[in-house]
């Protein structure tokens, strides 16, 4: 066929074809998500969830946190945390400060969003799983309580034994939730998991077990001495033979109950507060549900619905130290929440989470403070000095954990320092020979992102807090003193603007010391006539 003969068929067919689209418009351009509306989204998220957690918790309806899908969505976009990146390369001062607390809240947030299956299912399968012990079903959960009953020696080494068989499911999902941190790690930019755990605790994973070591070191000496006087006077035991399934047991005898009363639970929060000068009823929209209804969880919590303006705590009243030492820290972060009056919402609602935790356990504190039991249960001689007692090794105990925690979890990243270290670290921690069969059976938590670090600063703030406060008051008791009360609305009010080093020099320390920590032991021996 000739070339012209196949120009005219070409053009034939074109004649009968549809006539080609307009060029389309050209996409609209993306409107730029600006700081000041990422932050009305932060507000607009974090009081939605608080009111949905707050719904769930005081009447046991199912958890709804639909209201802030929407506005968690626009934070998840890529473009959200470019935006806060390229305003926090230009600011500077507070605005820098404030800026790295919104920073690190995207990062959180996205790497939640990342990691949403494997923790979900590893939430689901510990509170489904339970262990078989005398012709019933016990949660896991419940091990503690469970231990802390029961009298007798080898019946509590075997229910150790027949909850370890059930627990040891759960540690590939452990396992599972920690690499899928690290996966999410690296799409994030980060090259493993430390490092964006650096970038969340705004402090190098080293210099954090470094902490970890110091408190190790500075508390060795009177959590030893404190566990083997306790162990000997409640359990008959050595420290080197106690073991970790005797620990809930020994602080169930070394605590009485009616130091600790149910129906004074509320009041005791109450004088803590008004002693200070901070009238609970005056503090901004602070209020506190104390009733017994169906549905409620009787654990007590706190909530900042609004900050300022609308914090709410939650609780049953019930007695014993452990309740009357958790209303106190939920008490005590919300007091800290209804002080802040920052004008941002990174100041107010954001920042690491050793802050409100500080002032949560400056007041958890108090159920070991010898001039609160004296003044509040009116405890003394014997009984004063044994409350005190079980208080510091509880309190030093779970210091030397969660340094233990943080180290392993560092050590980790170095093959030749992982193996075995959950024996070596507990034995540090618990200043006794531990064997490979105990640490199999009570590891050292996998805690990936390091949230120990959060805790033990915490703890150290929180002593360092009150021995300053101790000095300010002169011979008051510091929770007696009207000054100490203007000093916590005043660094309150700045909410999370100052870092855990600025309020540890604004205390007059040089830094975060755990020999504080030490210190506030010895003085609370030497109160109690020990």
């Amino acid at each position: 066929m000739k070339r012209s003969s196949l120009v005219a068929i070409a053009v034939a067919a074109c004649a009968h074809a549809p006539p080609p689209p307009p060029p389309a418009d050209p996409p609209p351009a993306r409107r730029a998500y600006g700081v000041a509306e990422i932050r009305s989204d932060v507000e607009s998220l974090l009081a939605s969830q608080a009111g949905a957690y707050w719904k769930s918790w005081t009447t046991g309806a199912a958890l709804d946190l639909a209201a802030g899908d929407a506005p968690r969505r626009r934070l998840l976009a890529p473009e959200a945390r470019a935006s806060v990146k390229e305003a926090l390369a230009k600011a500077s001062g507070d605005d820098r400060g404030a800026l790295a607390h919104l920073a690190s809240f995207l990062l959180g947030e996205a790497l939640s969003e990342a990691t949403a299956g494997p923790v979900e299912r590893l939430a689901e399968a510990e509170a489904q799983a339970a262990f078989a012990w005398e012709g019933r079903q016990v949660p896991l959960r419940d091990l503690v309580p469970l231990l802390a009953s029961e009298p007798d020696a080898p019946r509590r080494a075997a229910i150790e034994k027949a909850h370890a068989a059930a627990a040891a499911s759960l540690a590939p999902l452990a396992e599972a939730e920690a690499s899928a941190v690290a996966t999410a790690a690296r799409k994030l930019g980060y090259p493993g998991a430390l490092a964006l755990a650096g970038a969340l605790r705004a402090e190098a994973p080293r210099a954090l077990a470094s902490l970890a070591e110091a408190v190790l070191a500075a508390t060795e000496e009177p959590y030893r001495d404190l566990v083997d006087d306790l162990a000997r006077r409640e359990l008959s035991l050595s420290l080197s033979e106690l073991r970790s399934r005797d620990w809930p047991r020994l602080l169930r005898l070394a605590h009485e109950v009616r130091t600790f009363p149910a129906a004074r639970l509320v009041e005791d929060g109450a004088a803590a507060l008004s002693g200070l000068g901070l009238d609970p009823k005056a503090l901004p929209g602070l209020a506190v549900d104390a009733e017994a209804r169906p549905g409620k969880s009787p654990k007590p919590l706190m909530l900042p619905l609004e900050v300022p303006g609308k914090v709410r705590v939650s609780a049953i009243p019930a007695g014993g130290h452990a309740e009357s030492s958790a209303f106190l820290h939920e008490l005590g972060a919300g007091a800290y929440y209804a002080g802040v009056k920052a004008a941002s919402v990174e100041f107010r609602r954001l920042g690491p989470a050793s802050g409100p935790e500080t002032w949560g356990r400056l007041f958890a504190g108090l159920t070991g403070d010898p001039a609160w039991l004296a003044e509040r249960a009116g405890l003394s001689n014997h009984a004063l000095g044994r409350e005190v007692r079980a208080a510091l090794a509880e309190r030093l105990h779970e210091a030397r954990l969660s340094a233990a925690r943080l180290i392993a979890e560092v050590e980790r990243a170095t093959p030749s320092r992982a193996a075995g270290a959950d024996a070596r670290l507990l034995s540090r921690a618990l200043c006794r020979p531990v064997e490979a069969e105990e640490a199999r059976r009570w590891p050292l938590a996998r805690d990936p992102l390091l949230r120990s670090a959060e805790a033990l600063r915490a703890q150290l703030l929180a002593a360092q807090a009150e021995a300053f406060l101790a000095r300010r008051a002169g011979t008051l008791a510091w929770w007696r003193s009207k000054e100490n009360g203007e000093w916590l609305a005043k660094t309150w009010a700045a909410g999370s603007r100052p870092t855990a080093g600025e309020l540890s020099i604004a205390m007059g320390y040089a830094k975060l010391d755990p020999a504080v920590l030490a210190a506030v032991a010895r003085a609370r021996l030497q109160g109690a006539g020990q």
